[in-house]
């Protein structure tokens, strides 16, 4: 008899494990083996639907995520390849947010969901080979059934393809945190790097420096209008407000176009953030002849050092590129930084514009490289309180509302 009931303990013990194991994992699914893999040396995977859900796969390699395509059978493969793989959605997820994430994807890369596209990720020479990436894919997803997940990824040299482990679906909201941390754990100082301070205002006084900087735009803007009225110098901050005035919204902006431009350099402000969620604080450089053609290196690029768009989270800050103003705009947009507290107290952002590259910081801290439409011309200095084009998207805004910089400052190195 207690032999008997030490078995039936045993299997209840059994059986609880088991349970516990399967609740466990039943919030994430892992993707790490098992891909259908092809090459696509002609960039023909588009036009030939290699992400539909009837394509036929059948002659495709299998390769595993989490190792680079060239130590896997492909050493001499750069440019465009292609990942298939289907995977069973338990019917415990109907209804719930799901997430794919990816450890790191080298270069960058373009989602399907059951033959329907989900997200670009990295484009124009911004790779996510080190930084991890998730999308939500939850409304393209049928629970309790097989679903289609296929990646085309573009490499542009060196490593390639879904590198890094792990690789999950996920009902975990918690998987999707720590994304868009900083790429370098060491605290950059443009002087230690060979720059000296060039230029430089810290709003000391009580109007704003008419030698360095005018109102700019003032008129008609998105929902609003641009006006002195917003801007104020006190208590050693620029303070660029939204401000409610009979039936319209004024903001302030201003610009050092017609006092001081520059090519490349180390550009810097300690500032804090506005508190709503419809209107934003921007920080940007711009050339004048933006509009005049397409070439970026010629005409110059819009580079957003910062915008904080405080609907896409209270510590998630914007970083993006515009050039060839007009019909054929191109645009690198919504490289997002996560900065816990950013949303709080005063912080720096800054910019390394180097013929080269562009390289944002925040508190310090790099977050991106980016190689792409480098500009090589003057360009000038803009703080800005920014409003939508729609009213209704300021439904959450509270007025009046302030963006404060403490100070600003360029940094020249002396071969450029």
């Amino acid at each position: 008899m207690i032999e008997s009931q030490k078995a039936v303990l045993i299997l209840f013990c059994i059986l609880l494990f088991s349970s516990c194991v399967e609740n466990e994992t039943l919030n994430t699914i892992n993707l790490d083996r098992d891909w259908l893999f092809h090459p696509d040396e002609k960039n023909i995977g588009i036009t030939e639907k290699w992400f539909a859900s009837d394509f036929d796969d059948s002659n495709w390699d299998t390769l595993k995520a989490g190792n680079r395509w060239e130590n896997q059978g492909y050493p001499n493969l750069d440019g465009f390849a292609w990942y298939r793989k289907k995977v069973k959605i338990p019917i415990e997820w109907n209804g719930k947010k799901v997430w794919i994430k990816f450890s790191g994807v080298n270069d960058s890369y373009n989602l399907f969901v059951n033959g329907k596209k989900v997200a670009s990720v990295g484009e124009a020479n911004i790779s996510y080979a080190s930084k991890s990436s998730f999308s939500e894919i939850s409304k393209f997803l049928n629970a309790d059934e097989f679903n289609l997940i296929v990646v085309q990824v573009n490499d542009w040299g060196n490593s390639g393809g879904l590198w890094q482990e792990p690789n999950i679906l996920t009902i975990d909201e918690n998987q999707t945190k720590n994304l868009f941390r900083p790429i370098s754990k060491v605290l950059f100082n443009p002087i230690n790097e060979g720059y000296k301070l060039y230029w430089e205002d810290d709003f000391n006084g009580t109007t704003l420096d008419s030698t360095k900087w005018e109102v700019r735009g003032v008129g008609p803007r998105a929902t609003g209008f641009v006006s002195a009225k917003a801007v104020k110098v006190k208590e050693g901050n620029l303070e660029l407000y939204a401000i409610e005035k009979d039936d319209s919204i004024l903001v302030g902006a201003v610009g050092t176009q017609k006092h001081f431009m520059t090519t490349y350099g180390y550009f810097e402000c300690r500032a804090q953030l506005q508190k709503s969620k419809g209107n934003w604080a921007a920080f940007w450089i711009q050339s004048p002849g933006i509009a005049k053609g397409e070439d970026p290196g010629k005409f110059g690029t819009e580079i957003d050092i910062f915008e904080y768009f405080k609907k896409n989270g209270d510590n998630v800050i914007s970083h993006n590129l515009h050039w060839a103003y007009g019909p054929n705009q191109q645009t690198i947009g919504g490289l997002q930084s996560m900065v816990d507290g950013v949303n709080e107290g005063f912080h720096t952002f800054a910019l390394e514009w180097t013929p080269e590259k562009y390289a944002f910081f925040i508190d310090g801290l790099k977050y991106y490289e980016v190689t792409k439409a480098i500009s090589h011309t003057d360009e000038y200095i803009i703080f800005s309180m920014e409003l939508p084009h729609k009213i209704e998207d300021l439904a959450e805004s509270v007025f009046p509302d302030v963006f404060k910089i403490d100070y600003v400052r360029v940094y020249k190195k002396e071969n450029y």
